[in-house]
């Protein structure tokens, strides 16, 4: 969904949409998309400004960082995003960022990509590290067996590699 915004009146305006299932796919192969997106908000553009804010609603999909198993995540996001012309960010000359500056966004002044806004939000919402329940075993690094559903009785302890001559001293190998 593209926004022209020689096409807002008085440089306001709303959007809101239902994307249909396959429209948008996330860059990140871990995470698919269980329920599209839907998306609203707000629209005021300033001369060289414009600023977007509204929400993004939706259901990924990721898997479990320890068995792989699917896990479903609700995406309810708020986000508020200003919007400069290439011109306008060179002429601030900022010689550091602050916080201020991580809702900026470089636009070309006459269409803005929700598209690309919504995929940011959808993968800024998945956490970096997630587990299907708190006690998940995940796989046997040894045989691969899912050690949630079996066990493989695999010696699983492993040796630190500076004490496995010490091991080999008193297991009298």
């Amino acid at each position: 969904m593209r926004i022209e915004l020689a096409n807002l009146e008085n440089g306001r305006g709303s959007f809101a949409h239902k994307y249909a299932a396959g429209e948008l796919t996330p860059e990140d192969d871990r995470v698919t998309i269980s329920q599209p997106p839907e998306v609203s908000g707000q629209i005021r553009a300033e001369g060289p400004r414009a600023r977007v804010h509204g929400k993004v609603n939706a259901i990924l999909q990721v898997e479990c960082d320890r068995c792989l198993k699917p896990i479903e995540v609700p995406v309810n996001s708020r986000f508020d995003v200003e919007f400069v012309t290439t011109a306008e960010y060179e002429a601030q000359q900022l010689p550091e960022l602050s916080e201020s500056d991580l809702n900026l966004t470089v636009f070309d002044g006459e269409v803005i990509d929700v598209d690309d806004l919504v995929t940011e939000e959808l993968l800024l919402a998945v956490p970096d590290h997630l587990v299907c329940k708190d006690d998940c075993k995940g796989f046997c690094p040894n045989c691969g067996a899912d050690r949630n559903s079996v066990e493989c009785g695999c010696e699983t302890r492993e040796v630190d590699p500076r004490w496995a001559g010490l091991k080999e001293l008193v297991d009298g190998k």
